[in-house]
């Protein structure tokens, strides 16, 4: 897909699962690159978490193909990280398609139960 000039104007950065040295050993991410990329914002959710009413971001990234991100892949935007829930790599079109949803730190992912944590 030609982009046209300006569609990619935001920076974002792609973190992949590093490999643990034991067992139980917490799951760390590693930053592998930052892409230019097209970040809108499609909805927002409140959420009850350990009786505190948290508000959650839904995002769409659009971002040119690349072998590195994947569904397992955390995203950082802006400062805020981004766990993916949907994940289309469309190589013929050279084009990532990815809706996301802000991760906060030490809680459940809101649209799955026991989602990923990191500490």
């Amino acid at each position: 897909m030609a982009y046209q000039s300006g569609f990619l104007k935001y920076r974002v950065t792609v973190q992949n699962k590093v490999a643990g040295k034991g067992f139980g050993e917490t799951t760390k991410f590693q930053d592998v690159a930052t892409v230019w990329a097209s970040v809108t914002f499609t909805k927002g959710m409140k959420a009850m978490h350990e009786g505190a009413l948290d508000a959650y971001d839904t995002v769409m990234i659009r971002m040119r193909y690349n072998n590195f991100t994947t569904r397992d892949s955390l995203l950082i935007y802006d400062g805020i990280t981004y766990q993916i829930l949907s994940f289309h790599a469309d190589k013929q079109e050279n084009e990532i398609q990815i809706t996301a949803c802000e991760l906060v730190q030490g809680a459940p992912a809101p649209a799955q139960q026991g989602g990923a944590v990191v500490k």
